[in-house]
């Protein structure tokens, strides 16, 4: 019998397509939202810039190190009534930031929203793929990974604006609505009857990250996002100091970036339904086209905004690709296994920000970090292409996005 949440070949699931990708976007932007109010946070709970900055730092290992464990203890739970519960506890935490009289409380109601994060992306990732028909799960894919994309280009200017205009609590505030509109778009559009794969278990899940196609796609991950972000971490330097931007055209700059990054989103869900290995290879190798652009035009004003967009297009690509291949690696239906890249995300991201700095800290000129996160991703475009091609051989063929019910 066909599983009832299967759609006809070809027809999208549009509107729950568009309920997910809502929600990711409300619980995503609480990351980015406080970015530019750190100040205001730390004048009024009395707390240095450095320990406001925890707010953001605490988040992040939060949802690496948090959100797979608390995805390995749901996996009995329905893959709609646990989106729901999750949507619940991170309203309910916000609800608990805004009211937080010190830094402490407020402290531990990010933690509690980030411990939401992981888990819900990666449901939401799940109910995504099982909801979609075949040929066109990585582009279900970026509808979620998109509403991650538009809390990268839009939470932090909506948060600073909100929390500028009204005190840093209204952006807690408007995080808790985004999150009951986006509770309400699920518990409406999203059908009850998306299930997870039959016979999950937490030892089963946890088993699935132990197969080499997926520890191999992890890496990739983490590897591709440190190369990259080895120069973001220090992208408003490099404007300001080497290229000679101004403050307004720097935060213009940036948008631009993250609009390629949505863009970069779209395309490689419909690129990897045509083919996962083509894609991932050719996105790997021109992000590191687009890092060393930016290490060689640093200091010509005219070349950089290019250099940066195409630095936007190529990231925001990779990840429906990376989604689709370590799903399809897992088996296809582990949670888990999402959850797990997403934190080789954030790890990325870490390790990145801390090259970076480790290199600039030796004297090495920050133009030159483009360079060397170019030498990174070619790194991992070289391992995917040789796991990949591995892969296709053993299956006969082409490597596809496909992921198995």
């Amino acid at each position: 019998m066909q599983n009832p949440s299967v759609v006809a070949p070809g027809r999208a699931p549009v509107a729950a397509l568009a309920a997910l990708a809502l929600s990711v976007f409300a619980l995503c932007s609480a990351e980015f939202a406080l970015v530019g109010l750190l100040l205001d946070v730390s004048r009024d709970l009395r707390v240095s810039v450095a320990d406001a900055g925890q707010l953001l730092s605490a988040y992040a290992v939060t949802v690496a190190v948090g959100g797979p464990a608390v995805t390995a203890l749901t996996t009995r739970v329905g893959p709609k009534r646990l989106a729901l519960g999750l949507l619940a506890v991170f309203a309910a935490a916000n609800v608990l930031g805004a009211l937080a009289p010190s830094f402490p409380l407020l402290l531990a109601a990010r933690t509690l929203g980030a411990l939401t994060h992981s888990t819900f992306a990666a449901i939401c990732v799940v109910m995504a793929v099982r909801l979609s028909p075949p040929g066109r799960r990585a582009s279900a894919i970026a509808w979620v990974s998109g509403g991650l994309g538009l809390a990268t280009v839009l939470g932090g200017p909506i948060g600073t604006a909100n929390g500028q205009q009204w005190g840093w609590r209204a952006t807690f505030w408007c995080v808790t609505g985004a999150a009951v509109v986006g509770f309400l778009a699920v518990l409406a559009l999203v059908p009850g009857s998306v299930t997870r794969e039959t016979g999950v278990s937490a030892r089963g899940e946890a088993g699935a990250l132990k197969r080499p196609g997926v520890l191999c796609a992890l890496t990739v991950t983490a590897v591709s996002q440190a190369g990259w972000f080895l120069l973001y971490a220090f992208v408003a330097p490099l404007l300001r100091e080497a290229s000679g931007f101004g403050p307004a055209a720097t935060t213009v700059l940036l948008f631009l970036f993250g609009l390629g990054g949505f863009a970069g989103n779209a395309a490689g869900g419909r690129l990897a339904d045509r083919g996962l290995r083509g894609t991932l290879i050719a996105m790997l190798t021109l992000l590191a086209a687009a890092l060393a652009l930016t290490g060689a035009v640093a200091h010509v004003r005219p070349a950089v905004p290019v250099a940066l967009v195409l630095i936007g297009f190529a990231s925001g690509a990779l990840v429906p690709p990376l989604q689709a291949w370590v799903l399809g690696a897992a088996g296809g239906g582990s949670a888990l296994a999402v959850a797990a890249n997403t934190s080789a995300f954030n790890l990325g991201n870490a390790a990145g920000s801390w090259g970076g700095s480790r290199l600039l800290d030796a004297g090495v000129d920050i133009g030159a970090l483009g360079w060397a996160g170019a030498a990174v991703v070619a790194g991992a475009a070289v391992v995917t292409a040789v796991a990949l091609r591995r892969r296709a051989g053993a299956a006969g063929g082409r490597v596809e996005a496909e992921v198995p019910r």
